[in-house]
């Protein structure tokens, strides 16, 4: 079984790239039959709005990976939420060493976390971007920092977020343990809300799904801070990128 999940990952690894240049939301087509009315249907409806998705890797980190290159993305052109950012980024850094995360490891991650907002700050291109997050130890650097900040917001309203959890935990801090720290971990809901929360992020989740109805439903997160910064699409256990029309 060891092997099989080995050569599963290698699959993943040499046939998707960590970030994917964007292409045009067509493309969705070919990977369903057509006679998949369906998935067809939806994608009809998806046109409506969106015109390209750029796709991630689907190896666990790929919402937490979309949010980080949505997001910067989108800051590229915001020097004012760029400035809002880092001072966020650097608060809530300052509480995960409170909640007794370790300095060393902690300010490490933070610093090159940093040093990209620099990046962004002085203008680097959307090609750079894509050069960025597709270098295997600083995407990783990333995601190990989001993942943390997610955990960090967790742990630090765990009588909060402790009422969306079910009972295979029993601590908030044993759930991010397991279920949010640890590379490859897939993302959920709470994910998303804890992510979003502790970094003032509004988003929009579009589903994509075997529902019934023809329209695809979406999720907004953080709405009451404004308007999405970003849209991603989340087919069951994966996320990508989506932009409107």
């Amino acid at each position: 079984i060891l092997k099989q999940v080995e050569g599963i990952q290698k699959d993943i690894v040499s046939s998707s790239k960590l970030v994917g240049d964007a292409e045009s939301l067509s493309a969705l087509e070919s990977e369903y039959q057509r006679e998949d009315t369906v998935y067809q249907g939806k994608i009809q409806s998806l046109k409506k709005k969106y015109e390209r998705i750029r796709r991630t890797r689907p190896d666990g980190n790929c919402f937490f990976r979309a949010f980080a290159f949505a997001y910067l993305e989108y800051l590229l052109g915001d020097a004012a939420e760029l400035a809002r950012f880092k001072r966020t980024v650097t608060e809530r850094k300052e509480a995960l060493l409170a909640l007794g995360f370790p300095s060393f490891t902690t300010d490490d991650f933070y610093d090159n976390f940093m040093e990209i907002l620099e990046q962004v700050e002085k203008g680097i291109t959307v090609n750079d971007l894509v050069e960025l997050l597709a270098n295997d130890g600083m995407s990783d650097y990333i995601v190990v920092f989001l993942r943390l900040l997610a955990s960090g917001e967790l742990q630090g309203k765990s009588d909060f977020y402790s009422m969306f959890m079910d009972s295979t935990y029993a601590t908030v801090k044993d759930f991010c343990a397991h279920e949010v720290e640890p590379m490859y971990h897939e993302s959920d809901n709470i994910h998303i809300s804890a992510l979003s929360a502790t970094l003032q992020v509004p988003l929009r989740v579009v589903h994509m799904d075997r529902g019934k109805a023809d329209e695809v439903n979406h999720h907004d997160f953080q709405e009451d801070t404004g308007h999405p910064r970003f849209h991603l699409l989340y087919r069951p256990g994966h996320y990508d990128i989506l932009y409107t029309s």
